[in-house]
């Protein structure tokens, strides 16, 4: 069970789906990470936090663990540079309001349609009403 502070004021719960436990360092030869990484398909936003290197896009997450991401995108990122990601959660806070993961890290490596990044710091956050609006017009095509 997880508790998150979505305000000043509310404290809500909600259980995270259960992975296999890794034990000891099963890493095969060569493998430098210490994480498990885990398939996922997550919409995500990001955005650099340097003066010296401005980005911003959309891509999709299609791997995770507890230290970083792989994220699949055709737009430019620099590499060593600071990133704050937005991923839209799969799960409902009380069954009925949508989550984002907020995200911040460093990109440590990128190819010509993805980069990993690590995660440094994260929170969950509730999806605002603006950003759902904006979800429902453009699946309708608005």
């Amino acid at each position: 069970m997880v508790q998150v502070v979505l305000s000043r004021t509310r404290i809500s719960t909600f259980s995270l789906p259960q992975f296999p436990p890794v034990l000891g360092d099963s890493r095969p030869v060569g493998e430098r990470r210490f994480a498990a990484r885990y398939p996922v398909e997550l919409t995500v936003r990001f955005r650099s936090l340097s003066a010296r290197s401005r980005f911003s896009g959309v891509g999709r997450v299609v791997n995770a663990s507890r230290g970083g991401v792989l994220v699949v995108s055709e737009d430019e990122v620099d590499l060593n540079t600071l990133v704050e990601m937005l991923l839209d959660w799969p799960c409902l806070l009380d069954g009925r309001i949508p989550l984002q993961l907020f995200a911040a890290g460093r990109v440590i490596r990128r190819g010509t349609s993805d980069f990993v990044a690590t995660i440094e710091r994260y929170e969950f956050r509730t999806k605002s009403n603006s950003s759902l609006t904006a979800d429902l017009l453009a699946a309708r095509g608005c």
